[in-house]
């Protein structure tokens, strides 16, 4: 189970290996929804000034639970309340603040996974690039925007959050938004597979991630929010997450020679993301098969119960 799953909510495995997600005792899915959305920003507000967590493992941490708002936020967007046409867009840009940090990090613990994998000329190389990129991980934190102005743009969604009203058709919402999300990630699966690739890539992991998110919302068993879809979604975002940041390294080796100064190293390690990121589209069309293989009117079919809470 994600982290994600555990701070938002209770989650009860079932006799056949299910889970799903707990409302509380005489609540409503729309309680439970914006009762999950506040808790998620005021956890990630928490977090950010916990001295007791790393300042990356913190930043971290935050960026996913603001990509779990977000989320939320999405399925929300049409519910009356504080900041209506902007509360989206608030939550996107305040993860935005901490990206170049996370960013920093992402592409040195790439550098290492390269160099445990490395051998020869590619090794040395690698073992460089660490170095420097460990350097530009450690100068982009430290100019990273204050953490109180941060802090102070997620006062402002829980304000957002606090404002939604206690009742809204959450269980059609909920349907809607996981079918419009399967429908899209399933349009980048078949486009992928077509041999689309780039951007695409990148869309359909903010796709895979969004599904997970609302997977976990869904208060009863369903044929398409069980654990081990769920779990599936979460390892599918992850290889997509790799191939993403090792395209970003190639990008970042391309454009800063200084990172890499001979041409023969940098060819290097070039091939060595090309193979690596071959083998992670591989593993990651194998799975769009099994999430994504069914037309979209079967997956929201299995959904039609969420219509009547």
């Amino acid at each position: 189970m994600s982290a994600g799953a555990t701070a938002s909510a209770p989650i009860q495995r079932t006799a056949v290996g299910k889970a799903r997600f707990l409302l509380l005792e005489g609540e409503t899915l729309a309680q439970a929804l914006k009762r999950v959305l506040i808790g998620e920003i005021t956890g990630a507000a928490a977090t950010l000034v916990d001295p007791a967590i790393a300042r990356s493992e913190a930043i971290h941490l935050v960026r996913r639970r603001l990509k779990r708002a977000r989320s939320l936020f999405e399925v929300l967007e049409d519910v009356p309340g504080a900041n209506q046409k902007g509360r989206t867009r608030q939550i996107r840009d305040t993860g935005r603040l901490l990206a170049a940090g996370r960013d920093a990090d992402v592409l040195a613990a790439g550098a290492r996974r390269l160099k445990i994998e490395a051998a020869g000329q590619a090794s040395e190389a690698a073992t460089r690039l660490v170095g420097r990129l460990e350097v530009a991980a450690r100068l982009a934190h430290a100019e990273a925007p204050p953490l109180d102005a941060v802090v102070a743009r997620l006062r402002a969604s829980e304000a957002d959050a606090r404002s939604l009203p206690e009742r809204f058709e959450a269980g059609r919402l909920l349907a809607e938004a996981l079918g419009q999300s399967y429908r899209q990630g399933r349009r980048d699966w078949c486009e992928i597979a077509d041999g689309v690739a780039g951007e695409r890539l990148h869309d359909w992991r903010k796709r895979v991630k969004q599904r997970r998110h609302l997977s976990v919302m869904v208060p009863f068993d369903t044929a398409v929010t069980t654990r081990s879809i769920q779990d599936d979604l979460e390892d599918l975002a992850e290889v997509l997450g790799e191939e993403h940041d090792l395209a970003l390294m190639r990008l970042e080796i391309e454009t800063r020679p200084g990172l890499v100064e001979r041409r023969s190293d940098r060819e290097a390690l070039f091939e060595m993301i090309a193979h690596r990121r071959r083998k992670l589209l591989k593993t990651a069309l194998a799975f769009g098969e099994e999430l994504y293989g069914d037309r979209t009117r079967l997956f929201t079919r299995d959904l039609a119960p969420l219509h009547e809470i």
